[in-house]
């Protein structure tokens, strides 16, 4: 009974895609229903899962707005639940309390706060760049100088268990080990340009990152170092640890950017050798610019060259074994967050994207700030503060669900202005909960004011026929709510649409030589597509495929020599795919009809005999049709006239005047003329031996008419024949003979 069953399922695939072929140019569908296919829209207060599932995100709350250009640093302080972070490019530090009231904290001279720390009393010291010191600032934002390393800039800082400070540093890739007093030393140098990032193992060990070789290194207090892990990328941007000791690292490519904007350019996207990795594009600057002579930070390593965004994220296990948890070559990582029952949040300069990845290495994306990079992911008691640059906003990642959010698609270009079916989709929609859909259409590639305005709400999944204007272009967006704890689940949207039928177009036509014929290969048939009825209609009753697409197959039949063949081939294709037929027409260069030579052919080449038209120049046209894919009514035609191109079955006529002979010396003069086409070569032969070129007269043997002067010297008495071989331009030949007696 099973096997009747998919007997039965597989002929009505069978039956319905023969359907679509005969009766309609080919409805195709525009299938969103994976991770990728729905990652390349717009979210606002949605997630995506990696099995492509939309939903409701955790709610996303603006906490506070900067009014700069970028968060550099910022921490949480547990004692007073407080949130403070670091701003570019004015050097301020803003304080948020519990109840979200905000206050400028601290003002430093300096450009930028890279970094920022609190010590076991909650204290805060402020590392300021470039040409930075480190602060230590009062509950009451007073400021005084902590320590300063002379360094351009300065990276990153921790405290270990007994309250020591480590920073650091770049330009010169130095670690600093500060004591209690402010009294600093370097712990390590690195030989590397910059020391990006630091933290504290659980045996006060400083794990730190590296620019420009990406490595991870583990120092001991005395200063010994040891390499953890060699990335072979450029940058290590950010290190976390876990209760178990296991490290995670951010690892970037990048092509390197200064993380000052130039004095009087803004936005900003430097790049160079010359410093750290990450890119910050700045949309706003301060008033505070740096001196036009910081000297340049110097990378010698030849991992600075290597382009590209790719970035990962990195686990290394207490065993040293090292784990890729996530890559992408398209999103600069720059956030890191552990944030508990084995998940990990990280933030992009995509889009200021949020992702979440399992256990499983499953990532889904969490959030879509709208902002351009979520810089920071910092815990905060029971939430996550994200921190966002261009511009420069904090946020507050809750953990109930946002009650309203929207997805715009991607813009689909159907290729030609279509016609729309019933949009329908695939959801999970709990009470309590909604979806509706809209569309718009336009025949521009960037939706604007010349598309339509959305359209009503659709609101049943299992369809609704789209009521957009007929376009090339179309975009949909989705809107779910919901009034309590529950999301709704988006899993598939298809949209038909039926492209206009499109003229295919012969873009060239090809003359063969006279005598070349083309010869299909044995054994080769002609078969326009490599996938079967039953598999191309599988695929389309199961979603899996947007349209019924037909791969042409072109094996190209051999040239061989065949005396009187005259080949033509050309080459057309159909903007929508279809498969096409072909008929050749012919006419003479002086006539005005034109007459069918073959038609119905379904290969691209034809190979006539030449004796089967008289003599003479002619034009052939190739009409092209998309007939087999379309009905009757609705095929289109494409057509080609060629060059003019001759043919001449017959061969030059070659004649003897008397000969003259002297001695045993004769001069015969030939005279040969051909109807149709130009003289090409002529060739002598002396009773019978090899055949010598010979030229004409006038010394080019290039027109219809030529004289020769035939000359055979050394001749022996008796009788002898000399013969004149002829060429015209179309390969025929013509002889002529002289018969003579030397006395």
């Amino acid at each position: 009974m099973a096997r009747i069953i998919r007997f039965l399922v597989l002929a009505l695939a069978v039956v319905a895609f023969v359907s679509l072929r005969l009766n309609a140019v080919g409805p195709q569908f525009w299938t969103t229903s994976t991770f990728s296919d729905f990652s390349k829209g717009e979210f606002k207060d949605l997630s995506l899962s990696r099995d492509g599932f939309l939903s409701l995100s955790p709610k996303f709350d603006s906490v506070f707005d900067t009014d700069q250009a970028l968060i550099w640093s910022a921490v949480y302080d547990s004692k007073t639940k407080s949130l403070f972070v670091g701003t570019g490019h004015d050097g301020k530090v803003f304080k948020i309390d519990d109840q979200g009231t905000s206050s400028l904290f601290f003002d430093a001279a300096e450009l930028d706060v890279l970094a920022m720390a609190l010590d076991a009393q909650q204290t805060l010291f402020v590392a300021t760049s470039p040409d930075g010191k480190i602060y230590k600032v009062g509950s009451d934002g007073k400021a005084a100088v902590f320590f300063d390393p002379e360094e351009k800039f300065i990276w990153d800082m921790a405290f270990d268990s007994k309250g020591t400070l480590y920073a650091a540093t770049g330009s010169k890739g130095k670690i600093y080990k500060i004591d209690k007093g402010g009294k600093g030393e370097p712990l390590y140098e690195s030989r590397q340009t910059n020391i990006m990032c630091l933290l504290i193992d659980a045996n006060d060990q400083v794990i730190a990152g590296s620019e420009p070789d990406g490595y991870v290194y583990r120092i001991a207090p005395d200063g010994k170092a040891f390499v953890l892990y060699d990335s072979e990328m450029r940058e290590i941007h950010g290190l976390r640890r876990d209760s178990e000791g296991n490290i995670f690292a951010i690892a970037l490519q990048g092509t390197g950017a200064v993380p000052f904007p130039e004095p009087k350019s803004a936005p900003v996207e430097t790049a160079s050798s010359d410093s750290v990795s990450v890119t910050v594009s700045v949309s706003a600057v301060g008033d505070k610019r740096p001196s036009d002579d910081i000297p340049a930070v110097k990378a010698a390593s030849p991992r600075s060259a290597r382009s590209g965004n790719k970035s990962v994220v990195l686990k290394i296990l207490k065993d040293g074994r090292v784990e890729k948890l996530w890559e992408s070559d398209s999103e600069t990582i720059y956030g890191l967050h552990l944030h508990g029952n084995g998940k990990i949040l990280f933030s992009t300069g995509t889009k200021g994207r949020i992702y979440s990845l399992d256990g499983d290495r499953k990532v889904s994306l969490l959030i879509e700030a709208t902002e351009e990079q979520t810089t920071r992911l910092i815990p905060a008691g029971q939430d996550v503060i994200a921190c966002t640059s261009n511009l420069a906003k904090v946020y507050r990642l809750g953990e109930r669900y946002s009650a309203r959010g929207n997805f715009d698609s991607d813009v689909k270009d159907t290729q030609s202005v279509s016609a729309w079916g019933t949009l329908d989709w695939r959801a999970s929609v709990p009470e309590g909960t909604a979806i509706k859909l809209y569309t718009r259409t336009g025949n521009t590639k960037v939706p604007d004011n010349t598309w339509s305005d959305w359209s009503k709400a659709y609101t049943r999944a299992d369809g609704e026929t789209i009521q957009s204007p007929k376009a090339r272009y179309i975009q949909y967006r989705v809107v779910m709510t919901t009034n309590g704890d529950k999301t709704p689940l988006l899993q598939q949207v298809r949209i038909p649409f039926l492209p206009q039928n499109l003229a295919p177009e012969v873009k060239s036509i090809s003359i063969l030589p006279p005598g070349v014929a083309y010869q299909r290969l044995p054994g080769v048939s002609p078969q326009r597509s490599q996938t079967s009825m039953v598999e191309q209609a599988a695929a389309e009753a199961s979603g899996a495929s947007d349209a019924i697409q037909q791969t042409a197959v072109t094996i190209p039949p051999r040239r061989v020599y065949q005396k009187g063949a005259q080949s033509f081939s050309w080459e057309a294709e159909d903007p929508n795919g279809d498969d096409l037929l072909y008929a050749i027409h012919f006419r003479g260069e002086s006539e005005v009809e034109w007459k069918v030579l073959k038609k119905d052919l379904d290969e691209k080449f034809l190979t006539v005999e030449s004796d089967s038209l008289p003599d003479g120049k002619y034009f052939i046209k190739v009409v092209a049709t998309d007939s087999p894919s379309n009905p009757r009514l609705l095929a289109r035609l494409g057509e080609l006239v060629s060059p003019v191109f001759l043919i001449d079955n017959t061969p030059p006529t070659v004649q003897a005047i008397k000969p003259t002979v002297q001695g045993n010396e004769a001069i015969i003069r030939f005279k040969a003329t051909d109807t149709v086409s130009a003289l090409r070569k002529a060739e002598l032969s002396v009773d019978g031996g090899d055949w010598e070129v010979v030229f004409s007269v006038d010394g080019i043997v290039d027109s219809k008419e030529e004289e020769f002067d035939a000359k055979a010297g050394g001749l022996a008495t008796g009788e002898h024949t000399l013969a004149l071989r002829v060429y015209d331009s179309t390969g025929n030949v013509g002889i002529g003979k002289a018969v003579f007696k030397i006395k």
